[in-house]
């Protein structure tokens, strides 16, 4: 599917910054990037919320004010934040990445390592109209999500990873990895995909880790979904089953490249919609905690609007 892509002029930016971003780099970063908007001629106003809750309410408020983009200073969660403020409103995000993993600025072609490139992206103003996907636990309330969200051995992982204080960058996830695989069971799933759908289908199995993709890569670069197009209106589904540890081992360094599709005790398929069942199992999505399950997930068409880089990605190919 062809990306859907528009040219708008940016004027006004609010800048939402993670000072603890890049283990605490994240004032640094939002500096140089802050003065390349100024001398673009760009008004900005920047921010910083105590936490998760107060950032969210400041995008929120940046939004409803009518800024011409809303930019996060951080990684994948506080892209997070931007998209739950953002989502289906006309106002794009923009990304100065300093985060861990930052798989989102790669996604959408972000010099990494280089706040002042990347601010030059927000400024040519550059977008691209995507998918989100929402998930929303039984009883509880909804989060919009621009990446993947993940149940199993990966979401016990990627909690790991957010309580280390140990190395940056991608290489925490896979001493995470290292941490939780030998202990780490899998449990027995269910999952209703594209329920009252004509594709409708329920699958009951053991499931090791899963993942339900919009974009490619979570973990650092991991690419877990190497064929996800963020435009095609669904999710693509990866999951493996009960395997041995032995041959998990073996494999695992193949999820870089996407070659572990097609491997034995390997699943995909795409859905619009999925529930997912599973005790003792919590969702993750952007690098950050959403709900134990059971947790329905579903895609938001269109619903998400990215600044992007003019020239064609070489990092993502549609379908």
């Amino acid at each position: 599917m062809s990306a859907q892509l528009s040219d708008r002029r940016i004027g006004a930016v609010t800048l939402l910054v993670n000072p603890a971003a890049g283990g605490g780099r994240g004032e640094k970063v939002a500096d140089r990037a802050a003065g390349r908007l100024r001398a673009h001629g760009l008004e900005v106003t920047r921010l910083a919320g105590g936490g998760a809750t107060e950032s969210l309410a400041l995008a929120r408020r940046a939004v409803a004010d009518g800024t011409d983009a809303l930019v996060v200073c951080g990684g994948d969660g506080m892209v997070s934040i931007a998209v739950q403020a953002q989502a289906f409103t006309d106002v794009p995000v923009g990304i100065i990445p300093a985060g861990t993993g930052n798989d989102l600025a790669r996604e959408y072609g972000i010099p990494l390592g280089d706040p002042e490139a990347a601010a030059d992206v927000v400024a040519d103003g550059r977008v691209e109209t995507v998918d989100l996907g929402r998930a929303t636990p039984d009883g509880g309330e909804p989060t919009v999500f621009a990446s993947v969200l993940c149940a199993g051995l990966d979401s016990k992982v990627n909690r790991r990873v957010n309580e280390m204080g140990l190395l940056r960058g991608p290489l925490r996830y896979v001493l995470a990895s290292i941490i939780e695989f030998p202990t780490y069971r899998p449990r027995r799933f269910r999952m209703v995909f594209d329920a009252g759908l004509p594709s409708e289908d329920t699958v009951e199995t053991e499931v090791l880790l899963s993942a339900f993709a919009i974009t490619r890569s979570y973990g650092g670069d991991m690419k877990i979904a190497p064929d996800a197009d963020r435009s095609d209106g669904l999710f693509d589904v990866c999951y493996v089953g009960k395997i041995s540890k032995l041959r998990f081992m073996r494999h695992f360094p193949s999820i870089y490249s996407g070659a572990h599709v097609g491997l034995r005790g390997v699943s995909t398929r795409r859905c619009r919609t999925v529930r997912l069942e599973a005790a003792d199992v919590e969702a993750f999505a952007d690098g950050d905690a959403i709900a134990p399950l059971p947790v329905t997930v579903e895609v938001l068409p269109g619903a998400g609007r990215f600044l992007v880089p003019r020239e064609p990605l070489q990092s993502h190919q549609h379908r």
